[in-house]
């Protein structure tokens, strides 16, 4: 441990490597652990999915079992392995109701007697992907995830939703946006789950009709087909209908919608 800040130590299980290291690590740091106990001449060991401080950890094992685990190279690879812990997810009791913190799903893969009292935030299991409830307290890890795609719940003709897009900026980053181009298949599953949380029934695209082909308006390939060679008088701007046809549909570019930026960057 050559960080004078680093005073105590966390066991990290690598399956794909060397599958046990230790590693120094702040003592006001949360993590899970390990508490053992003496079983007669055996000590058993109770791996505890509660994230807590050194001396939080310490003081609980000394309550319910006898001490912190002592490691050796002996027991190493027996008492470090891989385990069943809970991760937190988006999904929150908010007044009775189900809400995510982004987006929409539909997965409902609660663990048996789930949802419970227990608290109003949501935990997902590292093996059995089941849901838990859980006080929103707890000190638990999580996955985050980056999504480039921004829903904006303003009604803006095509050509100012594309200026909108273009002047968007947000806090502590400086990422460029344009109006969303997207191609068939996952991309365009992924889209129609964002856009169920607009306001508008349709929500624009960048998609345009110009010089006599539909084209996006950051130069990707046009991949969907069916749309009309020659569009109906105004109907040269896309958009995604709620009703999920399988492609963009052309629409009146005067017409006020919400819209899907994404960041180029």
């Amino acid at each position: 441990m050559d960080n004078k800040d680093e005073n105590c130590a966390v066991a990290n299980y690598q399956p794909k490597t060397y599958p046990v290291s230790i590693r120094s690590r702040k003592c006001e740091e949360h993590w899970f652990f390990i508490c053992q106990k003496k079983n007669g001449e055996d000590l058993e060991y109770h791996f505890i999915p509660e994230s807590k401080t050194w001396s939080e950890a310490q003081q609980y094992c000394r309550r319910e079992y006898d001490d912190l685990a002592t490691l050796s190279e002996a027991n190493m690879e027996s008492v470090v392995g891989e385990q069943d812990f809970p991760i937190w997810t988006g999904l929150r009791r908010d007044g009775g109701t189900w809400k995510w913190s982004a987006g929409l799903s539909d997965y409902t893969n609660w663990k048996s007697g789930e949802p419970g009292d227990r608290g109003d935030c949501v935990s997902i299991s590292s093996k059995t992907k089941e849901m838990a409830t859980q006080s929103c307290d707890a000190h638990l890890p999580s996955i985050c995830v980056y999504d480039n795609v921004v829903l904006v719940k303003e009604n803006k003709t095509w050509e100012e939703a594309l200026q909108h897009c273009r002047d968007l900026t947000l806090p502590n980053n400086n990422l460029l946006f344009d109006l969303l181009s997207l191609q068939p298949g996952n991309e365009h599953d992924f889209v129609m789950r964002k856009i169920l949380e607009a306001n508008t029934e349709e929500v624009w695209t960048g998609l345009r009709f110009l010089a006599g082909e539909w084209l996006w308006v950051n130069g990707a390939d046009m991949l969907y087909t069916g749309l009309p060679p020659c569009p109906i008088l105004w109907q040269y701007c896309g958009a995604l209908s709620k009703k999920n046809t399988g492609s963009v549909e052309p629409t009146d570019c005067m017409q006020r919608k919400n819209f899907l930026c994404y960041s180029i960057h």
